[in-house]
């Protein structure tokens, strides 16, 4: 097998990524001003009786911007724009029952919230969002045939997407 100078190696990546480029294969635009330059995610606060929630959701939108890596992260007191969320509600609902044995198969998580994301430099609201719900769906060990998942699995899944959503819609506009 032939080895590949580090030069070769390099142009090759760059001709690959210049392909994907071209293709269409690149992050959509920002929709936020030019000046904010990075972003604090504050501590999500908890109106619910569910717990870890903050916790958990407020660790996945960092971990979400850092892996988008379009703005820097920074401490909410410095940083050029901040993120706020409330979450108001939790529920918790089964949706399909055994009909022999009457246990539960499948249950929907949802989480209602409040965004805002708000200039610092400009102090003004770029985004805000009102009741905001966002539900993942999960199947209890009793469903034969289906993927099974525990509730914290199920929970740790919904803060995953709602977080790539949140930071969506920060910086994408939707």
């Amino acid at each position: 097998m032939a080895r590949i100078s580090p030069g070769a190696r390099w142009t090759l990546r760059l001709s690959l990524f210049s392909a994907l480029f071209l293709a269409g294969c690149h992050p959509a635009a920002l929709v936020l001003p030019s000046y904010i330059q990075n972003v604090g995610v504050e501590v999500f606060q908890n109106r619910t009786s569910e717990f870890g929630l903050e916790t958990l959701l407020t660790q996945r939108t960092l971990q979400q911007f850092q892996m988008d890596g379009r703005m820097q992260i920074e401490d909410p007191s410095r940083a050029d724009l901040v993120v706020r969320a409330v979450i108001t509600r939790y529920v918790e609902e089964p949706l399909m029952y055994d009909p022999k044995t009457n246990f539960v198969l499948q249950y929907r998580i949802s989480l209602v919230y409040d965004l805002a994301a708000v200039d610092q430099k400009e102090k003004r609201t770029i985004v805000e969002d009102k009741d905001k719900i966002h539900s993942v769906f999960y199947y209890s060990p009793e469903y034969n045939g289906a993927i099974v998942e525990t509730k914290q699995e199920a929970i740790a899944r919904l803060g995953e997407d709602m977080a790539r959503s949140i930071v969506r819609r920060v910086l994408e506009g939707y």
